[in-house]
């Protein structure tokens, strides 16, 4: 973890009188009482939804609490540097999918546009567990490892940088990195493109996420293309997230029927992502399957194998 001093933001985060009562003032009469009566209850609201969102939300609530289970059941058990990363990635994974359960339910605003980001992160944490658990010969898993790392430090100089920080011994440590890059075998089999890219320090990737994606994650090309891009409008304010909130009455507070139909693909690609990322770490710590539901673990490898993202089956590392 980079240890930096962060600066003092907590009068910006303080909800005093004020604050309060700016924010309650974008509220209608009705939802500013019932958001009082609710604060002065200590209770929490618990949005009301219809037939099938929620069942898609409960759907999502029980598949994640199973691979938070898993995900618990891993920790500390011995591996290797791959499993030991693929495994902090699968528990930022868990952490999304309950994330998505809290905002469609519990939140005062609907904010679909969260959701199908967070859906998006599962994507990508589902791609990078495949990476992670690859089978590769011993070279270009260091290779990997080394790359991640070059990854890492360049982002934090960026962030130093930032905030006019010193960051000698980071820099010393990325020069470091990229000449082991450079110098690996690995790195030599490249075209002349990936080198570049690789070399620059903006890719975690030695092949490529779109192609860590089909190949090892087992996606559809097409399929993640148009997905990953239509996740990404919403994640980033483009056009294709705001240009038609008239004709879809997009109601933060009253949502539309359309507004709860735009996130139920999110929500089936983070459950696809989320289960296959699931039965993937299982695999590779095939003493443990024993102690989950023989059921529940049929039907994920049910519903595993009838998705329709995927055109690969899982493959485990």
């Amino acid at each position: 973890m980079l240890a930096m001093p962060i600066p003092d933001v907590s009068g910006a985060l303080r909800f005093n009188s004020i604050d309060y009562d700016c924010r309650m003032s974008s509220r209608n009469r009705k939802q500013r009482r019932a958001a009082r009566a609710r604060d002065r209850g200590g209770e929490q609201e618990v949005r009301s939804l219809g037939s099938p969102i929620r069942e898609q939300i409960d759907r999502l609530g029980s598949l994640g609490g199973f691979a938070n289970h898993v995900s618990m059941a891993l920790t500390g058990l011995p591996t290797s540097t791959s499993g030991m990363l693929a495994s902090m990635v699968f528990a930022k994974c868990c952490a999304h999918a309950r994330s998505i359960g809290a905002i469609a339910l519990q939140s005062s605003m609907f904010d679909h546009h969260a959701i199908m980001a967070l859906a998006r992160m599962i994507m990508e944490a589902s791609t990078m567990i495949a990476y992670l658990l690859d089978p590769v010969p011993d070279e270009e898993r260091e290779f990997r490892h080394t790359l991640l790392r070059f990854h890492d430090s360049v982002g934090r100089l960026k962030l130093m940088r930032g905030f006019g920080m010193s960051a000698d011994d980071i820099r010393v440590g990325r020069d470091e990195l990229k000449a082991q890059i450079e110098a690996s075998p690995t790195f030599h089999k490249l075209s002349d493109e990936r080198k570049k890219r690789v070399a620059s320090g903006e890719e975690m990737f030695v092949v490529g996420m779109r192609n860590v994606a089909t190949r090892m994650m087992g996606w559809d090309e097409t399929q993640f293309n148009g997905v990953y891009a239509y996740f990404s409008a919403h994640t980033h304010s483009a056009p294709m997230s705001f240009s038609r909130m008239a004709d879809h009455g997009i109601d933060y507070f009253h949502p539309s029927d359309t507004q709860f139909e735009i996130p139920a693909l999110s929500i089936e690609v983070a459950m696809a992502c989320l289960r296959r990322s699931m039965l993937r770490m299982l695999e590779g710590h095939p003493e443990k399957i024993a102690e989950f539901h023989p059921k529940l673990l049929a039907e994920a490898y049910e519903d595993d194998a009838g998705c329709p993202f995927f055109s690969k089956p899982l493959q485990a590392g």
